[in-house]
């Protein structure tokens, strides 16, 4: 990273963040609501929101639609986050993208002073407008209704599995973080909703009667059924919904990425509805297509090693699942490490029974938990478990790929955790 832009966004911070869109509305006005002069769809929820929003942009791309990307957090490179048709912002664009910003706020009052995620929205909005997209596939970072992404007038609104996650802005309550998550629903829309808990429902019930919203929930209005899932050729599903479509073929593995894709599925045959040009078989192409890293992602075959990004309960509930489906009678190796303000207790007795190995490590994160902390609430947890502590990522790294045992690999518990590892390997190259 170089440049006064990239400096200015550095020094910003979402710490001590006042949820609304004041701050972002008024930096927005100044750059002419460049957020305004293209469609979009908002993508939001707990888990799954960025491998649906990926599927959605991925298979809009084959329709030859110019399509813009932006989602968080970003694993190795910020530049990550913004995309036009799979290629991610120009370094040099995103210096003077954010250095467009410094000059708009730099005489603000403190108080309208951006945080790092509305100062980035901005930025990627007036790309995504200076390079004439067509359509916006807008991944919320956090909650919905005070989330900077909530500016756009999103033609379609879409809403993964609600679970426990940022309590401290969002509330202690289900229902209270489905009513934040619901904010970003519209007046006459259409929204679609993956699985949800009783609670959720009754909530997203509510909030679309209130804007006369027509809401369509997985396992309700639509459904995809396994064909078949190989951890070397991928998955193949058929759906049922809006349209039926067979023999779906996708590379993302474990049965909540088949869930996913049904989700953006749904997503397409509304927008089909609502006029956007989308043909089947390109569908299946641009589902196919769709990768995403860090999601159940094999990083090496020998020995067989796992990066998947699962830091909270319902994240990591979705992997032991996968690895159960895929390794039946295995146990596992595991490099661990979580910020601390997730339900980290509960993440590791999720994962005790099938591990045989711990080694507990810091992400790099100033919100990191000491892996020491990790490792004895582990020790209380599995009793007799191998365990490790080893505080640098890359040094825990080397040990867990040197170790002479047979076992699989897996590496989880944040997805800082995860872009440290992908930058150990790219350096690698």
């Amino acid at each position: 990273m170089s440049g006064s832009g990239y400096r200015y966004l550095e020094q910003l911070t979402d710490f001590g963040i006042k949820l609304g869109l004041d701050k972002i509305r008024f930096i927005l006005s100044k750059l002419g609501n460049p957020h305004n002069k293209y469609r979009s769809i908002l993508v939001a929820g707990t888990n799954g929101k960025g491998s649906v929003a990926n599927f959605l942009a991925s298979c809009l791309k084959e329709n030859k639609y110019r399509v813009g990307f932006y989602t968080s957090p970003h694993l190795v490179r910020v530049e990550e986050r913004i995309k036009i048709n799979g290629k991610s912002i120009l370094s040099k664009v995103f210096d003077n993208l954010c250095l467009e910003i410094k000059n708009l706020c730099l005489n603000l009052p403190i108080e309208m002073q951006p945080t790092y995620f509305e100062a980035l929205t901005a930025a990627a909005f007036e790309y995504f407008a200076e390079e004439k997209i067509d359509v916006c596939v807008c991944e919320v970072g956090m909650g919905g209704r005070f989330d900077a992404t909530n500016v756009l007038e999103a033609e379609l609104q879409v809403i993964t599995p609600i679970s426990y996650d940022h309590m401290e802005y969002l509330g202690n309550s289900i229902e209270e973080i489905a009513s934040e998550k619901a904010g970003i629903i519209r007046q006459n829309s259409i929204v679609i909703s993956g699985k949800q808990m009783s609670e959720v429902k009754k909530v997203l019930k509510r909030v679309c009667k209130q804007h006369n919203a027509r809401l369509f929930i997985y396992g309700k209005d639509f459904l995809a059924r396994v064909v078949r899932s190989d951890i070397i050729s991928g998955q193949v599903f058929n759906f049922t919904g809006f349209e039926k479509l067979k023999d779906i073929s996708i590379q993302m593995l474990g049965r909540h990425q088949v869930h996913n894709a049904a989700i953006a599925l749904e997503g397409l045959f509304a927008l089909k509805k609502m006029g956007f040009r989308i043909e089947n078989d390109v569908i299946l192409r641009g589902m196919q297509n769709a990768v995403w890293p860090a999601r159940f992602q094999i990083i090496m075959k020998k020995p067989l090693t796992v990066l998947d990004g699962g830091h909270n309960p319902a994240g990591i509930i979705s992997l032991k699942q996968t690895l159960k489906l895929y390794f039946p009678d295995k146990k596992f190796i595991f490099l661990i490490g979580i910020l601390k303000d997730k339900k980290w207790q509960e993440m590791l007795k999720i994962l005790s029974p099938v591990g045989k190995k711990f080694i507990f490590t810091r992400p790099d994160n100033p919100r990191s938990i000491a892996p020491v902390e990790l490792a004895r609430e582990m020790k209380k947890i599995a009793g007799n478990s191998m365990i490790e502590v080893i505080e640098d990522p890359a040094v825990a790294f080397g040990r867990l790929s040197s170790m002479r045992d047979t076992e699989p690999r897996v590496i989880c518990g944040s997805l800082y955790l995860a872009g440290g590892i992908l930058k150990i390997l790219k350096a690698r190259v």
